[in-house]
């Protein structure tokens, strides 16, 4: 699914431009942000587009340093997965000003209007799996549950929170899974499994 989508979010950029396309990753430490580096190139390799791929490291100056550095090369499209949404708003900004075709790829660039196209899986229904697996994977009753919905600057992390809720929620409820406090999560610190 990943690799149609990349495919066809390249595809989509070169019919509507043949020139050059910019592409901004969170990291090159994570294994996913690299296969989707070799999947944009691969997509790429028999066309007449030419394409950089830059990574901003987790750095947000360093994401709006490299969106200036393509503009500067004259790049038509940006496709940026922003490490902070709210701060790569600004940087969307400058790229629209110089009239690139913006795509947030993965993480919607948030508080802006300058983005053209959003490009993402069904961040919900992610939730709703991670959820489901653990109500599958959890027996008996009052099942310890910690929930951390992960970064504030990661719009996607609500989205998976929506999902994962509307399965776990129902399981907290019945008293399958029990909700931890941080105080309460300090009880389970030394508890063997």
């Amino acid at each position: 699914m990943k690799k149609v989508l990349l495919a066809l979010l390249v595809l989509f950029a070169i019919s509507i431009y043949a020139l050059d396309v910019g592409i901004v990753l969170p990291t090159k430490d994570e294994p996913r942000w690299v296969q989707d580096e070799t999947r944009f190139r691969d997509a790429l390799k028999d066309t007449n587009v030419s394409v950089e791929v830059l990574f901003s490291q987790g750095n947000p100056a360093k994401e709006r340093q490299n969106v200036e550095a393509l503009l500067s090369k004259g790049i038509k499209v940006l496709i940026l997965c922003p490490h902070d949404a709210v701060a790569a708003a600004g940087t969307v900004d400058l790229a629209k000003k110089a009239g690139v075709t913006v795509i947030s790829y993965d993480r919607l660039v948030t508080n802006t209007k300058s983005v053209d196209y959003y490009v993402t899986f069904d961040s919900v229904e992610v939730g709703r799996a991670q959820g489901q697996f653990l109500v599958d994977h959890a027996t008996g009753k009052n099942n310890p549950l910690y929930l951390y919905a992960g970064a504030l600057s990661d719009n996607n992390a609500f989205l998976f929170f929506q999902g994962a809720w509307e399965v776990l929620q129902p399981k907290i409820a019945d008293g399958h899974l029990e909700l931890l406090t941080p105080q309460k999560l300090k009880n389970y610190k030394t508890k063997k499994s």
